[in-house]
């Protein structure tokens, strides 16, 4: 659904590149990579036509399977580096960006231009003419719409981002955030609107889950309020990608609990280090 990576690559590949260059010397990296899925061959084009000789900046076409353009796996798909369990890329000599925020980092150090637009993908069935734009930011999201060509269909869902990852919205009154990559329309028929059922144990979240965790164990402990038990088998690890959800026959709602589990966990932690330090006051 969404494309607003694909359009900036395949129409300002020179700005992305400029801006990774910058990203590299600021951070003293010797090699680049910009990885592309392989169903995206323009996008590939593109960008190795744009890549000056002798940068260090490789392009590199990627398997087509999701979700590979997560952080992680990213950095494991093209330099075969694990990033460690509640560890960050910069413990294994990697840093990750989006191609979006390349081209922010071009303007601004090139054009002194901070980051007040960006490339939004507005499409879904329902949507008269999907569209992707440039609003600056906190353009209004039903603004969009309108210049898209209304609704021609009924909306079930309205979601920011895209379908396996994105949040609900129950409004387009909603402004155009810098972390926003697309709104999506849903009609009645591609919503799953189902009641969860118990859990048959038939191990499909597992065998799915990119960062190989038990989504049924860890569901079981949030629930029950375990948050600590929860984080040990690696609660904090989720990268909320849904496809524990997705693969579900039972239609457990597991990235909605893991997101409920980290938000009390991590207020747990807070609670508890700010109990720690009147302790240590006192």
């Amino acid at each position: 659904w969404l494309t607003a990576d694909h359009r900036l690559m395949v129409e300002r590949p020179g700005d992305i590149l400029a801006g990774l260059r910058l990203i590299m010397r600021a951070l003293g990296c010797e090699r680049g990579y910009v990885g592309i899925e392989q169903n995206k061959p323009d996008a590939i084009e593109a960008m190795r036509a744009a890549v000056p000789r002798g940068s260090g900046v490789e392009v590199v076409g990627l398997q087509v399977k999701y979700p590979q353009g997560a952080e992680k796996q990213l950095i494991d798909a093209l330099t075969r580096r694990q990033v460690p369990s509640g560890g960050l890329p910069m413990d294994v000599g990697a840093v990750v960006q989006n191609v979006g925020t390349a081209c922010a980092v071009y303007e601004a150090c090139h054009l002194g231009r901070p980051l007040v637009h960006r490339v939004v993908t507005v499409t879904g069935t329902p949507l008269e003419r999907p569209s992707n734009f440039m609003p600056r930011i906190g353009t209004l999201v039903s603004s969009l719409v309108e210049q898209a060509g209304g609704l021609s269909g009924e909306v079930a869902k309205v979601i920011s981002g895209g379908p396996m990852m994105g949040i609900a919205q129950f409004t387009t009154d909603i402004p155009v955030i810098k972390g926003m990559s697309g709104v999506l329309f849903l009609a009645p028929g591609e919503v799953d609107v189902r009641p969860p059922d118990p859990c048959i144990r038939c191990g499909h979240c597992v065998h799915a889950c990119p960062m190989k965790l038990l989504p049924t164990t860890i569901e079981k402990y949030v629930m029950a309020g375990k948050m600590d038990d929860a984080a040990r088998i690696g609660l904090n690890d989720c990268i909320e990608c849904g496809s524990c959800a997705y693969v579900c026959p039972s239609h457990r709602r597991l990235v909605h609990n893991f997101k409920f589990g980290k938000l009390i966990s991590n207020q747990l932690r807070r609670k508890a280090a700010e109990k720690s330090e009147k302790e240590k006051g006192s």
